[in-house]
């Protein structure tokens, strides 16, 4: 998660409107064939900082961001990562087990605060940037291109990861082994599309973030393509409305007092919760409001709360998946 404590870094998590660049590529190869000239060679890669020189088989990358599970879980030869503790709890044994062993060259959600020295000592061959658009700015490119090749593609909104895991693998050259849970999760998807979208397409849903850095007296509205929304995206399911401000786009912060003028209309309020079914302690705050208890989708029981809500990889939204089954077959309204 890329939301701080403060209002101006948690206005990073709330990602701002702009186009995400498609891959295009253009391999060239070593006309020689000895193995140090093919080790050398490279391809374009388009990015959204342009067209970038990369190698064409990278041995050594740095990945941050939303860029750090996917070629992970994908097998890419890195030699650091910013750290990603938002799915620890998505992670299988030996996906941890990966995660841990790397070197981490930025705590999570704060690309600020980038250890560049840390990202010269894991000399890479290719630099991989994930985070969010907004946090470019953040970041000292020219000293990172000074180092590698650097292939900036940040999402605009947290449901791009679906296409952006694949730039990303792409531009690692993990392509083939990142594409291996696509199938089940589209396939899992249209199934639960199928067994809902009927029943519920007509309610309106709206959603809670549980991991956006909330304070007292706050709650987090997400709209769709937000942090948990964005599973419900393949589902057939509405998360009508928008933020007041335009570039927050998916969601944004409201007092506890504006909670029934924003959440009364909805028939479905969803939210994230740990891995074990537990309310995250900033989210209880919220649940234990009178405003909250009031209102008419919490009164009925119409709630779905969502384990692995941060999940940003087809292998670990399979698991959020099961968790939205779950809970939409529990919906009093189906009855």
């Amino acid at each position: 998660m890329w939301a701080g404590r403060t209002r101006g870094a948690r206005r990073l998590a709330v990602l701002g409107l702009a186009a995400v660049t498609t891959v295009g590529l253009a391999g060239c190869g070593s006309d020689s064939g000895d193995e140090a000239e093919n080790a050398a060679a490279t391809r374009t890669f388009e990015a959204q900082n342009g067209a970038v020189e990369i190698p064409a088989d990278p041995q050594r990358i740095v990945a941050c961001g939303y860029a750090t599970l996917p070629l992970i879980q994908a097998g890419a030869d890195l030699a650091a990562v910013c750290e990603w503790t938002r799915e620890i709890e998505n992670m299988d044994e030996e996906t941890l087990a990966a995660y841990e062993a790397l070197p981490k060259v930025a705590p999570d959600g704060s690309v600020a605060a980038l250890d560049y020295e840390a990202v010269t000592a894991a000399r890479p061959d290719l630099i991989i940037l994930g985070v969010p658009a907004r946090a470019r700015e953040e970041l000292d490119m020219a000293k990172l291109e000074a180092l590698a090749p650097v292939v900036f593609l940040g999402p605009t909104d947290p449901g791009q990861w679906r296409e952006l895991g694949e730039q990303y693998a792409d531009a690692a050259g993990v392509a083939d082994a990142y594409g291996e849970f696509k199938q089940d999760y589209e396939a899992r998807a249209a199934e639960i599309s199928q067994a809902y979208a009927g029943p519920l397409g007509d309610l309106k849903f709206a959603g809670l973030c549980s991991a956006c850095g909330i304070e007292p007296g706050e709650f987090f509205r997400e709209y769709a393509s937000s942090y948990t929304t964005n599973l419900f995206d393949d589902l057939g399911l509405e998360f009508p409305g928008e933020p007041a401000d335009p570039e927050d786009v998916h969601g944004e912060y409201l007092s506890l007092e504006q909670m029934p003028a924003n959440l009364a209309e909805a028939d479905v309020i969803v939210y994230g919760v740990d891995a074990d079914g537990s309310v995250p302690p900033e989210l209880q705050a919220v649940f234990d409001s009178p405003l909250w208890q009031n209102l008419p989708a919490v009164r009925a029981g119409n709630l779905v709360p969502v384990r692995h809500a941060n999940a940003a990889t087809y292998e670990t939204a399979l698991l959020a998946l099961e968790s939205i089954d779950t809970g939409l077959a529990a919906l009093p309204e189906r009855s």
